[in-house]
């Protein structure tokens, strides 16, 4: 056959249904508008949109970009990922915000990035979110369950989620909440402390969860859940209603007051 008349049907193919190559937009070190402005665009887009930081940079944030949802960033809508090159996204406000959140139909990767104090808790995930070298650090949550919050698909790969607190919750909490599908590799979940206002209440000083939960080569070493009077419904994982797990070379060290894997198991 005539290899131009073998190459026209692709031609057409590709014609008909052009590739689209990703969106990259560079933000400038200490430039935090910019990165607000930048995910604004992608979330108007139908391109995905990868975001990339400055090496060691670092973002601050002194006001919410979303009062109405009191985060720091405008919440994902779109399909971006943000290469973080080791930087640094931080609150410096008096005012209260979470730093991050994905929307229900929306789709982020964060790599090499640190996420820190965060006064609502750090990330908040109703869509796709996956994590890869990601810092979670010296957040605190006021009035909100969990420092990170799952309700969508959660994937956090050789992250690590350490020195946050909640102190004197006021509803079930846990450093980690997860409602959605929760996976966690070469990770660690380490010195964060959690104390909560009444003995009623469940209080997870690293996975609070309530949905599926899945742990290979997790470290969840050094975590606190402080006991008012009694140490009931305290623990380091817990899982409550149809939360259920999977849990391979997990290392259960030094947690107070205890070490827990409670309830079910997924089936393999």
């Amino acid at each position: 056959m005539n290899p131009i008349r073998r190459l026209l049907p692709l031609l057409l193919v590709a014609a008909v249904h052009p590739v689209q190559a990703a969106q990259i937009v560079d933000v400038a070190d200490r430039d935090a508008d910019a990165l607000v402005a930048a995910i604004h665009r992608a979330n108007q887009s139908r391109e995905a949109t990868t975001i990339r930081l400055a090496e060691g940079g670092l973002y601050t944030l002194v006001t919410a970009s979303d009062e109405r949802r009191e985060l720091g960033l405008p919440a994902v809508t779109g399909n971006i990922t943000i290469l973080g090159n080791n930087a640094d996204l931080r609150r410096y406000s008096d005012e209260d915000f979470a730093l991050l959140a994905v929307a229900d139909g929306g789709r982020l990767k964060l790599e090499r990035l640190t996420l820190a104090e965060g006064s609502r808790g750090a990330l908040v995930n109703r869509g796709e979110l996956e994590l890869d070298r990601v810092r979670i650090v010296d957040n605190i949550a006021k009035d909100v369950p969990a420092i990170v919050e799952n309700y969508g698909r959660l994937r956090v790969h050789d992250s690590d989620i350490s020195y946050n607190q909640i102190a004197g919750t006021q509803r079930d909490a846990g450093t980690v909440l997860n409602y959605g599908r929760l996976e966690l590799f070469g990770s660690g979940i380490e010195s964060n402390w959690i104390s909560r206002r009444y003995d009623s209440l469940v209080a997870a000083s690293a996975v609070l969860n309530l949905g599926e939960l899945k742990l290979a080569r997790v470290r969840v070493r050094e975590n606190t859940a402080v006991p008012e009077l009694v140490e009931a419904s305290l623990g380091a994982i817990v899982n409550l209603g149809n939360g259920a797990y999977q849990a391979s070379e997990l290392t259960l060290e030094n947690n107070d007051p205890v070490d827990t894997l409670t309830t079910s198991r997924l089936a393999n």
